[in-house]
């Protein structure tokens, strides 16, 4: 007993299970997390080690190469990169994409342990933390408070306002930038340290060991257990100041207040942050992961409302306010895909009402939309996937798919209705003698989609979820078209299926009104029927004009797509910029402020602005670099694209040169954005590196085509470089680290100790007066410790030389690198570019490399190197399965070649579609192409699964079946293609600015279905003569061969 047949005859148990598979859909859906992509686990580790005072060498020595040394013997490394800034070494290690990440941290964790014992005793343990692609900020808050000095206004950020935003549910961490933390700094003056004979260092040591609380031990008395504790910490500033310094031996005891002064003040200021001009800190609120960014967002915006009445109580000028929300992009793009289903949903059902002509049975077959749709979120949710643009676009694309199923099948109950058979005997039979092609149609769509879903690496975990969406809904849809379709028309499509199925429409509103229309539309729908018939006739008789003119359209397409650009993600007109700027190495905060507050102002000059953030500095103490975060107003409000505005500030920006503005893109997920041009410069040798990096370096800054063109490499900044005189170290008991930990001390400070008030901790920083920790200045008037603790000058013992020194040190697969980023001019392809470099870099090119040096991209132009292989591989792979599944269906490996044809047919219009209208070649415009891959095939299913019908079944000739079989699919072939260019229709037309980045899906869809369904009525017949004319070639070869084994076994056997 078929599905069909089940479902007429226990039509209870069918609604029963479609009830059942609805509700618990729209369960699933409404407890699905809303993000704005999936979630991707990234098996990407970071190791950050703090070592202050160090310069960016020394920290490239001590602390970056020996945890590399460690680390890079892990198998599975893909990339090892490092940096080593002033103070601060960051490694990064990438590993495959088939590495687990849980593992990968686990084993560099390991490995960061066993470096550890190599690291100097004065860095800091390191943060090891496991990359996380959703790990970025959703919420960024500014708090104001004019007249309130830095560590009031961080004591009530620090204190109040994230410890209250923390309790809200699922949010994780908060940090606060821009602000100053209150410092305990001990101030000594150097002259009597002298006196007295005592260094900076031995100062801190006191301090932490007289400023720490001791656990001493504990002992049982009887039933209980006494704990001893000794306490030292620091419990006022007084405290500090009569502190005893040890003088080891000396006879009279010295205070701290005896060798400077204890002051109550500020940490080093790093940062600075503003918001439109006014000084201000930021908070960046993440979430937990997995956690629905949407509504932590709305959780953290409502506590702030229940906040502020306790703010101004605080102070009447304190103003907390939301600077970027991260959840009302995803809103604004869930929302317009939402708007586009529904749109979509509306022009597929009125596509169908037209060619149907009967409310009644359209609405049979627009019920197998909202069902699929549905049900389909409880596969989804059960595969763990979430609400995002990525599922949603899948399923966007799938309306016209889905209801192509259930055309089909509607489609033939009705026109066996027309020859008379009763409601309940066309739904069964008609469903019967459709399913085959039904059934075929569905699997080679999922086959394709499948490979989506199984690509390998990051682009692949991006993917799963639209690949798999569409399997998941395509296959709910076939188990619709099966069951609910042909028990409804069964029971609810005996009568009145009318329009053009011969009924009589009575005399009424709707004849006076649609039914006009609908007839209208009948006697068109006969008179392209008649003119198909005759156009297929002339095309039959000349088969071989046909299959050329065909190929001159395909040639012609491949030309032009090789004139469309190409990008991983194309540029959306989001309306935010970011900004950065790096002056020269050694450029001091307000120097650096001053140039950014010049560039704030004209900025806020144009009127297109809305509003804008600035930093300056950073928390690593990059005084040198600044950073803008630029909103710009509404679309129709500023009256030009984002796109256009970046080159309008560039050019309001030339005379700011010197600072390097880089104006790009704002990253959809939070951050900031790198530039599509990453190239990364490897060597070992520096001078070779530092040759050839500037070589590269001037050759893309020449290219039209590439804007804001910038390296990672500096000039030195500044630095003064002590040596010790040979022979200085034995004669005075000094060596280099003595000598170099308590310059550190003198001038950065060490704290050795914490200070505790009101259940607030800040830190004790001990060095030198600030009038003293000039060491050039000062080089002939500094003392340091020798071995028996006595100070020696340091003139004596050691030269001070003024060098430059790097700002930064990068390393990649333990060799240095050199970066070049730059932006793309307006219409250049992001691959054309790629394509380019390479060449100039490759044998033969403009650049002739050494041995010495090596090159990679990355960034977006690796991930559309990535993209490009793995689509290549998946499409292989789709057009391997849907070869085979045509092939076991109709027990031939030559059948399926006539169907494949439409598929280089359905490309044809993609790609010209994309050239005409301009569109890049996106990840988005290849998903579409993976859908006309699926759907390019349907068309010629319908066409050659009836003609082979017509010839095996009723004894017609090729040509009589080719032609009844056009006549008789002419409308669903029609129908189902122009219910899907519907449902695509909002997609390609780009209903707002968020949209606008994902209009070349839509236009290589619409190009594809329109060629697709055009070529493949008029060629795929022409080329079915030939094929069909190769298989019975081959019959007849395999007959003879046949035969004549048969005689030879004959001959034998006498």
């Amino acid at each position: 007993m078929s599905l069909a047949s089940t479902s007429i005859k226990r039509p209870i148990f069918i609604a029963c299970v479609t009830i059942a598979m609805v509700v618990v859909g729209w369960a699933s859906f409404k407890s699905m997390s809303v993000d704005l992509f999936p979630d991707v686990s990234v098996p990407v580790v970071t190791v950050q080690t703090v070592y202050a005072g160090a310069g960016p060498s020394e920290v490239e020595t001590l602390i970056s190469r020996p945890i590399e040394e460690e680390v890079s013997t892990i198998s599975g490394i893909k990339r090892l990169t490092s940096k080593s800034l002033e103070g601060v070494s960051q490694v990064i290690v990438e590993f495959r994409s088939d590495i687990d990440s849980k593992y990968a941290e686990q084993q560099v964790r390991d490995k960061v342990n066993i470096a550890k014992a190599k690291l100097p005793t004065e860095a800091e343990d390191s943060v090891i933390k496991k990359f996380d692609p959703s790990d970025t900020p959703i919420l960024m808050l500014s708090l104001a408070g004019p007249g309130m000095n830095d560590a009031e206004l961080f004591d009530i950020a620090d204190q109040f306002v994230k410890p209250r935003l923390e309790q809200v549910n699922n949010v994780g961490a908060i940090d606060i930038l821009g602000g100053r933390k209150r410092e305990i700094h001990v101030l000594l003056d150097r002259n009597k340290l002298r006196n007295r004979e005592i260094s900076v260092s031995q100062v801190a040591g006191q301090i932490g060991a007289s400023g720490e609380n001791v656990p001493s031990g504990k002992v049982t008395q009887g039933e209980k257990e006494l704990v001893f504790r000794g306490l030292g910490e620091f419990q006022s500033v007084p405290e500090i100041s009569d502190t005893l310094v040890n003088l080891y031996g000396n006879e009279v005891s010295t205070r701290v207040a005896d060798l400077g002064i204890v002051k109550d003040t500020l940490e080093d200021e790093k940062s600075r942050a503003f918001v439109n001009g006014d000084k201000a800190l930021f908070l960046q609120v993440y979430r937990q992961s997995g956690s629905n960014t949407v509504k932590v967002a709305q959780d953290v915006l409502k506590q702030m409302e229940r906040m502020a009445p306790e703010l101004k109580k605080m102070n009447p000028k304190l103003d907390l306010k939301t600077v970027t929300n991260a959840s009302v992009k995803i809103q604004d793009n869930v929302s317009e895909v939402y708007e586009t289903i529904i749109i979509g949903i509306i022009l597929t059902v009125i596509t169908v009402f037209f060619f149907l002509g009967s409310p009644r049975t359209t609405l049979i077959t627009a019920l197998s939309l909202p069902i699929s749709l549905i049900s389909a979120f409880m596969v989804m949710k059960l595969a763990g996937f979430s609400i995002n643009i990525i599922t949603l676009l899948a399923l966007t694309l799938a309306v016209g798919l889905l209801i192509d199923d259930a055309i089909v099948v509607i489609e033939n109950i009705y026109r066996r209705m027309e020859k008379g058979e009763d409601a309940f005997t066309a739904s069964e039979k008609g469903t019967e003698e459709i399913q085959m092609a039904v059934f075929a149609i569905t699997l080679v769509v999922v086959s394709v989609f499948v490979p989506v879903g199984m690509m390998s690496g990051t682009i692949g975990q991006f993917l799963k979820s639209f690949g798999l969406s569409v399997a998941f809904a395509m296959a709910v849809s076939l188990f619709v078209a099966l069951t609910i379709i042909p028990m409804m028309a069964a029971y609810f499509g005996g009568e009145g299926h009318g329009g053009h199925h011969g009924e009589k429409i009575k005399e009424s509103i709707y004849d006076k009104t649609i039914g006009r229309v609908m007839k209208g539309f009948d006697r068109f729908q006969t008179w392209l029927e008649k003119m198909y018939e005759k156009l297929l006739r002339v095309t039959l008789r000349h088969p071989i004009l046909t299959i050329l003119a065909t190929l001159v359209v395909f040639f012609a397409s491949i030309y032009s797509v090789t004139k469309v650009p190409a990008s991983f993600v194309p540029d959306d007109d989001s309306g935010e910029i970011s900004i950065t700027l790096e002056m020269e190495p050694g450029t001091s905060l307000d120097g650096m402020n001053k140039v950014g507050t010049q560039i704030d102002k004209i900025i806020h000059s144009n009127p297109q602005v809305d509003y804008t953030t600035m930093t300056i500095g950073s928390v690593f103490g990059e005084a040198n670099k600044a950073s803008y975060y630029v909103r710009l107003k509404k679309g129709k409000e500023r009256g030009m694209t984002t796109e256009v505005f970046r080159d309008k500030l560039r050019d309001e920006l030339k005379d700011f040169k010197f600072a390097n503005p880089v104006i790009k893109k704002y990253d959809a997920t939070g951050g900031m954005a790198g530039q599509p041009i990453m190239l990364n410069i490897i060597s070992a040798d520096p001078q070779d590196l530092e040759k050839y990096g500037l070589q590269i370096f001037e050759k893309l800054k020449k290219d039209p085509r590439l804007k804001d063109v910038d390296s990672n490499y500096r000039p030195g900044k500044p630095e003064l470089q002590v040596h010790l005189k040979p022979g200085a170290g034995k004669r005075y008991g000094i060596n280099t680290k003595t000598m170099g930990s308590e310059l550190r001390a003198q001038v950065e400070g060490f704290t050795p100790a914490k200070f505790r008030e009101k259940g607030r901790e800040y830190d004790v920083r001990v060095r030198l007066q600030e009038d003293q920790r000039d060491l050039k200045a000062t080089f002939a008037q500094v003392y340091i410790p020798n071995i028996n603790r006595k100070l020696v000058r340091l003139q004596d013992v050691a030269n001070g030389d003024l060098k430059s020194g790097p700002a930064s040190i990068e390393r990649q697969d333990r060799g240095r690198y050199i970066q070049i980023t730059a932006g793309l001019a307006p219409g250049v392809g992001l691959s054309t570019v790629v394509n380019d470099i390479n060449k100039m870099l490759g044998p033969g090119g403009e650049v002739q490399l050494p041995s010495s040096i090596r090159y990679s991209f990355a960034g977006e132009a690796e991930n559309m190197q990535d993209l490009v292989t793995s689509t290549v591989l998946a499409l292989g792979f789709a057009v391997l399965f849907i070869y085979l599944i045509l092939a076991s269906l109709y027990e031939s490996f030559i059948t399926p070649i006539t169907i494949m044809i439409a598929l280089p047919l359905a490309l044809s219009g993609a790609f010209l579609g994309l050239f005409i209208m301009k569109e890049t070649i996106s990840i988005f415009a290849i998903l579409g192409l993976f859908m006309l891959i699926g759907v390019a095939g349907k068309n010629g299913i319908l066409l050659v699964d009836y003609a082979l019908q017509m010839i095996n079944e009723k004894g017609m000739s090729r040509n009589e079946a080719l032609i009844e079989a056009g006549k008789t699919r002419l409308r669903p072939i029609l129908m189902t293609s122009f219910a899907l260019i519907a449902g695509t229709l909002p997609i390609a037309i780009g209903l707002s600015e968020a949209s606008k980045a994902r209009t070349g899906m839509g236009v290589a869809i619409i190009g594809g279905m329109i060629s697709s369904t055009l070529l493949t009525l008029i060629v795929l017949p022409s080329v079915f003569i030939y094929i069909d004319r190769l298989k019975h070639w081959i019959r007849k070869i395999g007959s003879r061969f046949i035969s004549k084994r048969k005689v030879d076994e004959q001959i034998l056997a006498k």
